[in-house]
């Protein structure tokens, strides 16, 4: 089933993207990849499985946004997932990319429906078709949020990490989210995802 997005209501349409936004340009538009693996753990079958699934994902640039003397240049994202063969989605995320041109970071802060918020940073120059963001829990400025009942025990995030690969005129990722899960006798697990998505947009 096909989902269409467009940008949200308070921001304009499509803005022209330039050098100003680095290497997050070549992410504006539409992407859509069936080749994604998901490693995580289910609660129905209680232990860690792997999981086929593909996603949408548009990127909606904006900017710039001024912090003071900070000046970023960004992209509204809005992601959904399905299993292989599911006509409902299993995971969304919503968010925002950033760049700053005067320092050559690159941030990624999102939100995903368990109640859990991410501030991603990396380093960057402008050309960079790969880069690596990370966050940690505990950390004021690259952090990890989540909901009492997660960080209590369920499911406590303790670190992320993001590869990107833009080279070739694809988008492909991996993700690395770091668990102390209570259904692993508080042990820690890694929940990783990648996918390759095409630009349809």
């Amino acid at each position: 089933m096909a989902t269409t997005f467009g940008p949200p209501a308070h921001m304009a349409a499509f803005t022209d993207v330039d050098e100003r936004w680095g290497p997050l340009a070549k992410l504006a538009g539409q992407w859509a990849g069936d080749k994604g693996r998901d490693f995580s753990f289910s609660y129905g079958e209680k232990k860690d499985t792997e999981n086929l699934y593909r996603e949408e994902i548009t990127f909606d640039p904006f900017g710039p946004v001024d912090n003071g003397k900070q000046s970023l240049f960004g992209l509204d994202y809005r992601m959904k997932a399905w299993r292989i063969g599911a006509d409902d989605f299993f995971h969304m995320e919503v968010g925002y990319w950033l760049w700053e041109p005067a320092t050559g970071t690159l941030h990624r802060c999102f939100m995903v429906p368990r109640s859990t918020t991410i501030v991603a940073e990396g380093k960057a120059a402008a050309g960079d078709t790969g880069f690596k963001l990370s966050a940690k829990q505990g950390s004021p400025t690259n952090g990890i949020l989540s909901n009492s009942y997660l960080y209590d025990g369920a499911a406590k995030s303790t670190g992320y990490e993001l590869e990107v690969d833009l080279s070739g005129g694809t988008y492909a990722y991996k993700e690395d989210l770091v668990l102390a899960m209570a259904s692993h006798g508080g042990a820690e697990m890694h929940h990783t995802d990648e996918n390759t998505l095409q630009k349809v947009s």
